[in-house]
């Protein structure tokens, strides 16, 4: 029987059945242990193909990233000379425009008062001529704070220094029997606040003197007396004066009893006769108590009141801290419709004028007014006042009042070297404008309707002095323009093509390169 493999394939056929296998042990012995299988000489070779295939293809991405690597570091001459040479030109240009062109200056203000007043009580006018020394008792409004008719601003030995309404600075004490237009100025402020005052025009009368005692009650002050504490040193004297009209009021008593007994004409005549002298002593009696009540009483001290000129009004200074002697001036207060100072630079000075158009911006407040400059003063040098006010005093030094604005030393505008700049707003500020730092836009120039402007970068002169744009086409050709430059603003110029030129809106002009 033919072998069950056959030596071309290598691979074993079925055996048969009916012949033993050769290759069997004897039937009791144990089967020898089988040899490692061998793959088919086949199968061998498609591994060695596949491994060549690894090979080749692992040594072809070797060339690849080396080739990449040497791409990258490596560089020839002529690439390391296009390297070095410089880029091709940019041309930068930018449309023309058409617009309201508008020359604006920019400057930072202070909100003040339109005027100030200063304040500095005089010892003896209601203290006493024994008082030593005025002492600040107590501050009532804080620096900064507004001011109303009617407050009270500080006390200073125990007595309250009150803000009135009025135009014209005070300058006596205002007593009982007083006449004059300070007079009427007190009855015209106390007739504001609410308390009736039927006297006369400019005379301090019963009325007058029952209107001050209820303005300090309000406020938890005795009122002052022109006998001091509640008028003791007046009483003896009012006393007095009572206890004569009584006694010539007797007088006329009696003497009247007597003319109506009288018996006969002579005793009649004589008794009439005595009884008109005691009527004359009566009336000079009561004529003597009535101006001696005219003249004591509730009074007004100069040392307790400041007239201020307008509202609203502001405490801009206490000059002294409580318990400390009061020095001048005790208090400043700016008055008035405010406007807004500043100072000016000479390049600023040259392009500015009375009359032109202001906006006024208070970004803390997040609010904006218009107004307008009403006054560019001549150089000064500035201020080294320490932040005080100039004011002339009033009689006494006790009130004074000057023109606004501070001039005082720090970083306020009058310190500074320059123009003094005021701009008047079209309407009056509110309250809290006063005293901020604000921004000022003045517009310098505009002009009349739309206009051809370029940014100023493209306008060029010529050797010839004749000024000209330059238009790129959008195929890159260059054509100058001559032109006419006008005014300039915010880095743009008015331009006008020469005759026979056209320049529209839109154009290119360059600006650079």
């Amino acid at each position: 029987m033919a072998d069950s493999s056959t030596p071309e394939s290598g691979i074993p056929t079925a055996l048969d059945p009916d012949e033993p296998d050769k290759r069997a042990g004897p039937p009791d012995e144990p089967a020898p242990r089988s040899a490692e299988p061998r793959l088919p000489p086949s199968a061998s070779a498609l591994i060695r193909r596949q491994r060549i295939l690894l090979i080749v293809t692992a040594g072809a991405a070797l060339l690849s990233v080396g080739g990449l690597v040497a791409s990258v570091f490596v560089r020839s001459p002529a690439q390391d000379a296009a390297g070095r040479r410089a880029p091709d030109p940019t041309v930068l240009t930018a449309p023309v425009q058409q617009r309201v062109l508008t020359k604006s200056v920019i400057l930072r203000g202070t909100v003040t008062a339109g005027g100030s007043v200063n304040f500095t009580p005089v010892q003896g006018q209601s203290q006493g001529a024994g008082v030593s020394a005025l002492l600040l008792t107590g501050i009532r409004k804080k620096a900064g704070s507004a001011v109303a008719p009617g407050d009270v601003l500080v006390e200073v030995s125990g007595r309250p220094v009150i803000a009135l309404s009025g135009p014209v600075p005070a300058y006596r004490d205002l007593k009982p029997g007083d006449t004059g237009k300070d007079v009427g100025e007190l009855q015209d402020a106390l007739r504001r606040l609410g308390y009736a005052d039927s006297d006369p025009a400019g005379t301090f009368g019963p009325r007058t003197k029952t209107a001050v005692a209820s303005l300090y009650a309000d406020r938890g002050y005795d009122p002052p007396d022109t006998g001091g504490s509640h008028g003791a040193s007046d009483q003896q004297q009012l006393t007095s004066a009572r206890q004569a009209v009584t006694t010539a009021q007797r007088a006329v008593t009696a003497a009247r009893a007597t003319r109506d007994g009288a018996k006969g004409a002579a005793a009649i005549s004589a008794a009439a006769t005595q009884l008109g002298y005691a009527q004359q002593d009566l009336s000079t009696a009561q004529k003597a108590l009535d101006d001696l009540v005219a003249h004591t009483g509730v009074m007004l001290p100069l040392a307790e009141f400041t007239f201020v000129p307008a509202f609203p009004a502001r405490l801009s200074a206490v000059n002294a801290a409580v318990g400390s002697a009061v020095a001048a001036p005790l208090l400043t207060i700016d008055s008035g419709r405010p406007v807004v100072t500043t100072v000016l630079t000479q390049d600023q000075k040259s392009s500015l004028r009375e009359g032109m158009k202001v906006q006024l911006s208070a970004e803390v407040l997040g609010q904006e007014a218009k107004g307008a400059i009403t006054a560019l003063g001549a150089y000064t040098t500035g201020s080294s006042n320490s932040g005080r006010r100039n004011g002339s005093s009033g009689s006494g030094g006790q009130n004074g009042s000057s023109g606004g604005g501070q001039d005082g030393g720090g970083d306020t505008p009058q310190a500074r070297a320059g123009y003094p700049l005021t701009v008047t707003p079209d309407t009056e500020l509110p309250a809290p404008w006063l005293g901020l730092d604000v921004r000022v836009t003045v517009t310098a120039a505009s002009s009349n309707g739309p206009v051809l402007v370029v940014p100023a970068t493209a306008v060029s002169a010529g050797a010839d002095g004749r000024t000209s744009v330059t238009v790129r086409a959008a195929s890159g050709a260059q054509n100058r323009i001559p032109v006419t430059a006008g005014m300039d603003a915010d880095g743009y110029v008015v331009v006008t093509a020469a005759q026979g030129f056209r320049l529209a809106v839109g154009d290119a002009v360059v600006v650079g390169q």
